[in-house]
């Protein structure tokens, strides 16, 4: 099965297009409204309405880099002081059986050094690439791996 944009999916026996559950799309849009700065609601409210009871968020920085829904909770609520004005834009949603692929942009000024002084303060404002899958069960989020170029970020804020 290819590709298809959110919100379509393909029929296994004739090649017609049915809605994905409307669950997985009010998960997907509650789950990128966390990275859309400054919150009205709680980060661990809304994190938990959108995530499973074991969810993992997996990156890319070394083996077995995942961690579990109260890390995944204290990362999005450390960028409200981190990145206060922080943007994450969806440029393209694909959805292939219980996968949900997302291309987006995230932007922002830092507040102060970042990754421990690796990215110091500039003043500047940083716009990178992000790509996430989603792996969806009963409507919500239960894995996520994503990779954010943050080495663009670093070059942007340095120059």
């Amino acid at each position: 099965m290819g590709a298809l944009e959110l919100g379509t999916r393909r029929d296994e026996c004739g090649g017609g297009s049915l809605m994905i559950d409307e669950r997985v799309r009010e998960a997907v849009y509650v789950w990128y409204s966390l990275f859309n700065l400054p919150h009205r609601e709680s980060v661990a409210v809304l994190h938990d309405r959108v995530v499973t009871a074991d969810y993992q968020s997996c990156t890319g920085d070394g083996p077995n880099e995942c961690w579990g829904k109260e890390t995944s909770i204290q990362i999005i609520s450390g960028f409200a002081t981190s990145i206060p004005d922080m943007r994450f834009e969806i440029k393209e949603r694909f959805a292939v059986d219980d996968r949900v692929i997302v291309r987006g942009e995230v932007s922002g000024t830092p507040a102060h050094d970042l990754f421990g002084g690796v990215i110091p303060l500039s003043g500047k404002r940083f716009r990178v690439m992000a790509i996430d899958i989603h792996t969806i069960e009963n409507g919500r989020l239960r894995k996520t791996y994503h990779m954010e170029n943050w080495f663009a970020a670093l070059l942007q804020l340095r120059t």
